[in-house]
């Protein structure tokens, strides 16, 4: 199958440029770095600790998938051999396929090795590690990251250069890491004409949070820790939290956050006048 052998040529690729064992090894240093760190300043048990997890992860999985698949097909449509990949049998939508699955492979692969060490370093500091528990949050974990992927590999078959995938990949980061915060905050401003405090909000507000990805793997966390539950945006509303407030539904926006980049990079990448 043409998606397959795509993808499997771009993973075997990543693993000969060192890119996969240079992210392995980001992800170990952050994931078991924060989890130590965290041990010497809070008293954590085997289950906080593992929750903790998810903060190292909000913050360099974005940035890594990004950075591992922006040039998907931005950097081969640059360099020409596109068309020496395409002269073969496959189509554009396998290419783009291959690619996201591809690269989604090494981002995973990643993630998982990076879990590997950091269970061994919460198994050294608290002794035991629910495995249910673990592996709902690598599975969790290895969606977050594919969905970064989607983002950049859609934004690869959208732009005809690498600099312009860097901008746009540096832009969605940007946007999901600093600015989209600031998005309820001015809606919140214009329609009751204050900046929100700290008390209870609107549901509303909670869910345009919520639609941000990094903000959607935190509160799908929920499902298998408590307190994160228990502090989550449906904590915070004003009256009966509705139903997208739930944990779950943190995992409706991240599939849906891995669908449609993906799609909208392919409707313009079909089209395209490779030259």
């Amino acid at each position: 199958m043409s998606v397959l052998v795509v993808a499997r040529k771009d993973f075997e690729d990543a693993v000969r440029s060192k890119t996969l064992w240079a992210i392995t090894a980001l992800f170990v240093l952050f994931t078991s770095g924060t989890v130590y760190a965290l041990d010497q300043v809070m008293e954590l048990n085997n289950t906080s600790a593992l929750q903790m997890l998810t903060l190292p992860a909000g913050l360099i999985i974005p940035i890594t998938a990004l950075v591992a698949a922006y040039l998907a097909i931005a950097g081969e449509r640059e360099s020409g051999s596109i068309k020496l990949l395409l002269g073969l049998p496959h189509t554009r939508l396998e290419v783009l396929l291959g690619k996201l699955l591809g690269r989604t492979a090494v981002v995973t692969v990643a993630i998982g090795g990076a879990f590997v060490v950091t269970a061994g370093v919460l198994a050294a500091l608290y002794g035991t590690v629910s495995l249910a528990d673990y592996l709902s949050l690598l599975l969790l974990t290895a969606l977050f990251g594919a969905v970064f992927v989607s983002i950049a590999v859609g934004i690869s078959a959208a732009t005809a250069t690498r600099a312009r995938a860097m901008a746009a990949a540096v832009g969605v980061f940007v946007t999901f890491q600093i600015l989209w915060d600031y998005v309820p905050m001015g809606i919140y401003y214009l329609v009751e004409g204050a900046i929100p405090g700290g008390g209870p909000l609107p549901a509303w507000y909670f869910l345009v949070l919520t639609l941000n990805p990094k903000n959607a793997y935190t509160s799908a966390s929920g499902l298998f820790f408590p307190k994160a539950q228990a502090t989550s945006f449906a904590a915070r509303v004003i009256g009966d939290p509705p139903f997208y407030l739930d944990a779950w539904f943190g995992l409706v926006v991240l599939a849906l956050w891995f669908v449609l980049p993906a799609a909208l990079g392919y409707l313009r990448f079909q089209h395209v006048d490779l030259g």
